[in-house]
């Protein structure tokens, strides 16, 4: 019995190895990560722990004056990377059919096949085209896009520092403003028609507000002392300002552009920066009331002032309300000599640095879907770029969104139509 129980034991483990090495050959002719040529075992290419978590997608047929752009559109999002067919999960081929018009064919599955069909014609091809990118975005990644948005900021291109209006990707740019003295603070009203902005242009700083559609220029506040900055509340006419007409800049509140302000705040420190919540109920000021400057929120009904925890620096300005996340803004810190962008988290009551690196990383602006983070990045030698950040994709950096034909640029504000 013994003998038989082992040759039958005997059979079975030869068979099980015949078994494994069937299994180990198809294993090694299969694998994608092996090929082998000539007299050598040659390893493929490997995804590093950045790209496992992007979602990787080719252009299909499309036209190479446009995969130009929506290349730029898929590098500065993050959360897709331009693949080959074979690697690709999803596959996009963006087509033109007309003068402005733009269609964009989103294929998936193994093999492909269009699933999906969209049409764009917006004012220029250029808009069209990021139109159609916010629809991959949604289709792909089920979350808004912000490529159809549109940007104001300064640059310094004609000698002096004038306002530009752009698309989001900066693709192009046209100078709204020929002062020829010094402006700052460009700010978009909650409409996206025309831009509150800060000027000398009459001698003294004033705010002035440019519709841009009839080109005509409005004076908003021209008061004794420093008329500094104007920031529309993005669910009514309500606009907060700092004035400095009572001694020292401080933030006022007008119920409407045209109406005359109030004044919000009491005390004798300096007020600065005030970004409003996307619900338009809560605002951030930065403060000097404490010495040094800090975030702090103003009551919009009795003009206290609660400092915010950042815990991360002595010196923290420019706040920047997160649109989707009520939770989070974005602010400007110093560290380290220097500046770089962080943000703070009202539910974890934690700050996390955004940038790092020997430029100085300031003025942050979010773009219209709370993920990405327009800033300023300033380098050594003093000159400036308006950079991007994909605030979600661990170990991401900012990305820069122009060159030297653009000038420099700085203090971005960023608008998304409804």
């Amino acid at each position: 019995m013994v003998g038989k129980k082992f040759c039958f034991d005997f059979k079975i483990s030869l068979i099980s190895k015949a078994f494994f090495d069937l299994f180990l050959l198809v294993a090694f002719i299969n694998c994608p990560l092996l090929a082998q040529g000539n007299s050598e075992i040659v390893l493929g290419s490997i995804e590093s722990e950045l790209e496992k978590k992007q979602v990787p997608i080719d252009l299909g047929n499309t036209p190479k004056m446009i995969s130009s752009i929506v290349g730029k559109a898929i590098k500065i999002h993050g959360g897709l990377r331009l693949a080959s067919a074979k690697e690709s999960r999803f596959s996009a081929t963006f087509t033109s059919r007309g003068q402005n018009e733009i269609q964009v064919s989103i294929a998936s599955g193994f093999p492909k096949k269009v699933s999906s069909t969209y049409s764009y014609n917006e004012s220029n091809i250029n808009l069209s085209i990021a139109k159609a990118c916010d629809r991959l975005v949604r289709e792909v990644l089920g979350i808004p896009g912000f490529f159809g948005g549109k940007l104001c900021f300064l640059s310094n291109l004609s000698g002096k520092k004038e306002i530009f209006v752009s698309d989001a990707l900066m693709t192009s740019a046209r100078p709204q403003t020929s002062f020829g003295k010094i402006t700052f603070n460009p700010s978009w009203d909650n409409q996206g028609q025309g831009i509150f902005f800060t000027s000398n242009r009459q001698v003294f700083n004033n705010v002035f507000y440019l519709n841009l559609g009839n080109r005509k220029l409005s004076t908003i506040a021209n008061y004794r002392g420093s008329n500094l900055r104007a920031v529309q509340n993005p669910r009514s006419n309500q606009v907060a300002l700092i004035l400095s007409t009572s001694g020292n800049p401080e933030v006022w509140l007008a119920s409407s552009p045209t109406s005359k302000p109030s004044r919000l705040t009491r005390n004798r420190s300096n007020e600065s920066g005030p970004s409003w919540s996307s619900d338009g109920r809560r605002l951030l000021v930065t403060s000097d009331s404490r010495g040094k400057p800090q975030i702090y929120e103003v009551s919009v009904s009795s003009g206290q002032l609660t400092r915010i925890p950042t815990n991360i620096s002595s010196h923290c300005t420019e706040p920047a309300w997160n649109p989707r996340q009520t939770t989070k803004f974005a602010f400007t810190a110093a560290m380290g000599g220097g500046f770089q962008v962080c943000e703070y988290d009202f539910s974890s009551r934690k700050t996390r640095v955004l940038t790092k690196g020997n430029s100085h990383s300031m003025q942050p602006c979010w773009a219209s879907d709370g993920r990405h983070l327009y800033l300023t990045e300033r380098s050594k030698t003093g000159g400036t770029k308006i950079m991007i950040l994909d605030t979600e994709l661990e170990g991401s950096s900012p990305v820069p969104l122009h060159g030297a034909t653009f000038g420099n640029c700085s203090q971005v504000s960023f608008y998304y139509p409804n």
